[in-house]
């Protein structure tokens, strides 16, 4: 069943509040156990939560060099099949990588207190050219994430890689769980957790750059309406590329009807401590639908 209030959050632990992105499997341990702190809180308050987080410096690297994400003939082809022996090692180091991100990420909010379960999607949720097969995600999953959550236990997704019936393998995205998780957990909000204070009209470390504190979109066709920037020239990095948070952003609010809100906040701020309780944050963004 969708929507029948399995949590109150799905937040979004995106890669720079977590990882050092610019240097090589490095973790970023203040903007990480400041965000573990704040849930360790929310959930001390009795409101309940599913995790995602991105994978930042790890991962990434492996996957790219070794072309995990391309699959198995390289131009997103090869059915299922044996692996080339090369794609089998990038793809076995990937997971390595990403796994042990989970691992660190999985001590900081047990040392919260937060009785934290990882759900590692591989091989049990595939895709199929790159997306979902059958465009959600399989009930086995869903089952599984709710029956941690009924004996009281926080489930924690990491991106992947993934058995894929087109292409062999391939990457899936932490992203895509924050859609889905919200849709069938019934969320009444969405947090995505960032090293920076939300979006901005330049980047943040541009003297000019302003805070854009409401975003609309626009549910029947997909616009993202920003204040004083567009989505192309806002195209500096903080979490694994804005355009593509601010999609998933709005898909969110698309595809999960509780969804009230989604906010883009800053790691262990006073914004972020409201976004995750459903309040507006003066010093986040909020996405909102257009009326």
């Amino acid at each position: 069943m969708e929507g029948d209030g399995a949590v109150d959050v799905v937040v979004k632990i995106g890669g720079s509040a977590c990882t050092r992105k610019a240097c090589f499997e490095t973790l970023n341990e203040e903007a990480l156990s400041a965000i573990s702190a704040q849930l360790g809180k929310l959930a001390s308050e009795g409101r309940k939560m599913a995790v995602i987080h991105g994978a930042g410096s790890f991962g990434h690297q492996q996957a790219k060099e070794y072309g995990v994400s391309k699959g198995g003939d390289g131009n997103g082809g090869g059915g299922v099949s044996l692996l080339p022996e090369r794609l089998r090692e990038g793809f076995a180091k990937t997971r390595l990588s990403v796994t042990t991100l989970n691992k660190h990420v999985i001590t900081a909010l047990l040392k919260e207190g937060l009785p934290a379960v990882t759900i590692s999607p591989c091989p049990f949720v595939g895709t199929e050219g790159k997306v979902l097969s059958g465009g959600c995600l399989p009930a086995m999953a869903v089952e599984g994430t709710r029956g941690l959550l009924t004996r009281g236990l926080v489930p924690v997704v990491h991106g992947d890689a993934v058995l894929d019936e087109k292409q062999t393998v391939a990457i899936l995205s932490g992203d895509i769980w924050m859609v889905e998780l919200s849709r069938e957990l019934g969320a009444k909000s969405a947090v995505f957790v960032t090293d920076v204070d939300g979006v901005f009209t330049k980047p943040p470390s541009e003297p000019e750059a302003e805070l854009l504190q409401t975003i609309l979109v626009d549910t029947a066709t997909g616009e993202i309406e920003l204040a004083g920037a567009t989505v192309s020239q806002a195209s500096h990095d903080v979490t694994g590329g804005l355009t593509a948070k601010l999609r998933c952003a709005a898909d969110v609010l698309i595809q999960a009807p509780t969804v009230e809100s989604v906010y883009i906040v800053r790691a262990g701020s006073p914004a972020a401590a409201e976004a995750l309780r459903g309040i507006t944050p003066e010093g986040g963004t909020t996405l909102k639908r257009k009326v």
